[in-house]
C-alpha cells in the first residue's frame, strides 16, 4: 500500500476473477482491451480500479515482456501513479525472476516519462523478431513511436 497525496493506493497482479472488472474499466475509459492470458497489474484507490498495465509474452523470447498498455484513469493522473505502477512491476518481475527486460513502444510526447522511469531508447533492430515486425508495421501505418527497453 502506498500513500500519494491524499490517495491510498494498492498495487497487485490481476487475478482471474478480476478480468470482467478490468475489461469494463478499460472499455469505460475508451482504451485498449485486455486478454485473459495477459499479465495485468492493477492499481486501486479505496478498492476502485484506477490504473492498469498490460504485459505480453513475446513470441520467441523466454526472457522479455512487452509493455503493451499502461493506463491511468484521467481523474487520477498527475499523481505519479503510472511511475509507481512501473516501479511495482519492475520490482515484482525482478524479485520473481520472470524476465530480464521489458520492451515498450511509446508516443514521442511520453519520452520524458519513460526516460525518468529508466527506460532506454533503442534501435528497432534490437527487438526480438516478432516484436520488431509489429514495430515496423506500426511505422508503416504512420505511427511515430519510440522503441524502448528497460533492463531488470
Amino acid at each position: 500500500m502506498t500513500k500519494t497525496s491524499n490517495l491510498t493506493l494498492t498495487f497487485s497482479m490481476a487475478k482471474e476473477n478480476e478480468f470482467y472488472e478490468i475489461k469494463h474499466f478499460l472499455k469505460r475509459n475508451k482504451t485498449y482491451s485486455a486478454n485473459r492470458d495477459d499479465l495485468i497489474y492493477l492499481v486501486r484507490s479505496n478498492n476502485a480500479l484506477v490504473a492498469t498495465a498490460r504485459l505480453l509474452n513475446i513470441e520467441g523470447s523466454d526472457c522479455a515482456l512487452w509493455l503493451r498498455g499502461l493506463f491511468v484513469a484521467e481523474e487520477f493522473r498527475h499523481n505519479k501513479i503510472a511511475s509507481q505502477l512501473l516501479e511495482h512491476i519492475h520490482t515484482d518481475l525482478f524479485i520473481n525472476q520472470k524476465t530480464d527486460c521489458i520492451f515498450a513502444f511509446a508516443e514521442v510526447h511520453l519520452n520524458h516519462f519513460y526516460l525518468q522511469n529508466q527506460y532506454q531508447i533503442i534501435e528497432p533492430d534490437l527487438l526480438p523478431i516478432s516484436l520488431k515486425q509489429r514495430f515496423i508495421n506500426a511505422q508503416q501505418q504512420g505511427k511515430k513511436w519510440l522503441c524502448l527497453m528497460k533492463p531488470l
